[in-house]
């Protein structure tokens, strides 16, 4: 039996800038109940947001890639429901939706292995100097531009969590010694893990890579500044997939105007998308990519499934997957 139309309800999918939210099975199945719209441009000014929201019942997220706060609630004053794409929610005023009424739910998380797998990608290609050997090959050259071997150096993983216990354990496939750092590593898990426990200090003055996998909280924000970067090995790389804010900006840039620090591979940043004349562009020795450690084709069908697949939950009566389950008793 054909599931039952939601007349006039309507949908926005806001920043799907890979195109994907139309390819999951879930996507035809909404369309035939509801009236819906994909934004795969970025919507940056609120007259574009406004315009987009209008009359709008329902919001699909993607991660952080746009801000929801009482403006945008503000713009949106038929909204019934945001299906957030993920568990994190530092871009979403979780209080003001509940105190609106407004049912948000989210995904699950996946295993973290598109992040791993690109963290090792932008350790080999800072080390080896990929992109600007490719740069070289491009305009016809043919560079002479050394890399160097992970073999024999030292990785410090800060965070030993879910993605830092798998690139410690890929790092160690590369023969390499492997230290650990966080607030709450144990000897036992860091022993587990076939790595050394040490401080964050011991960690930046011994490694030859430094790769962030902790969580942003109100501990870790600015965990990396100045003093921090001037600990590391002259001519040691960072590598951070986390998130833009554990390290200062400012203190980067600083270290890597001055020949400090060998370079950096970055997917984060503090503001995204990141400015076009960010003075982080100007460094041939900074691998930058935009926030790619989640942004599989895989995860995100996958998470474009479960997040259509929330709304007609939501349509038949029964909300699943909340991120805010007072809402309810409201």
């Amino acid at each position: 039996m054909a599931e039952k139309r939601t007349d006039n309800f309507r949908v926005l999918i806001l920043d799907d800038y890979e195109g994907l939210a139309a390819k999951v099975p879930s996507f035809e199945k909404l369309k035939t109940r509801t009236d819906i719209t994909v934004m795969q441009k970025r919507l940056g000014t609120e007259d574009e947001l406004r315009g987009a929201l209008k009359d709008v019942h329902a919001v699909v997220l993607v991660r952080e890639r746009t801000r929801f706060g009482e403006k945008e609630f503000s713009l949106a004053p038929s909204l019934k429901l945001i299906s957030q794409i993920g568990q994190s929610f530092a871009h979403l005023d979780l209080a003001a939706a509940t105190r609106r009424g407004i049912v948000v739910t989210g995904t699950p998380n996946d295993s973290g292995v598109s992040t791993i797998e690109l963290t090792l990608a932008l350790i080999l290609a800072v080390t080896r100097r990929i992109p600007e050997v490719d740069r070289g090959m491009h305009q016809g050259g043919w560079p002479g531009i050394p890399g160097r071997l992970l073999e024999g150096k030292t990785i410090g993983i800060v965070g030993l969590g879910r993605i830092g216990r798998e690139v410690a354990r890929i790092s160690l496939a590369f023969k390499t010694r492997v230290l650990a750092s966080g607030k709450t590593l144990t000897e036992e898990r860091a022993r587990q893990a076939g790595v050394s426990r040490v401080s964050l200090e011991e960690l930046l003055r011994e490694s030859d890579v430094v790769t962030i996998h902790t969580r942003l909280n109100q501990e870790t924000r600015g965990l990396i500044g100045e003093k921090e970067l001037s600990l590391m090995k002259p001519g040691a790389v960072l590598i951070n997939t986390s998130r833009g804010a554990v390290v200062l900006e400012a203190a980067l840039i600083h270290a890597l105007e001055t020949g400090h620090l060998g370079g950096a591979g970055l997917d984060v940043y503090d503001q995204e998308p990141l400015l076009a004349d960010h003075p982080l562009r100007r460094f041939d020795n900074v691998v930058l990519l935009s926030h790619r450690g989640y942004a599989t084709v895989e995860i995100l069908c996958e998470r474009y499934e479960y997040a259509m697949s929330n709304i007609l939950s939501f349509l038949d009566g029964k909300p699943t997957n909340l991120l805010n389950p007072d809402v309810q008793g409201r």
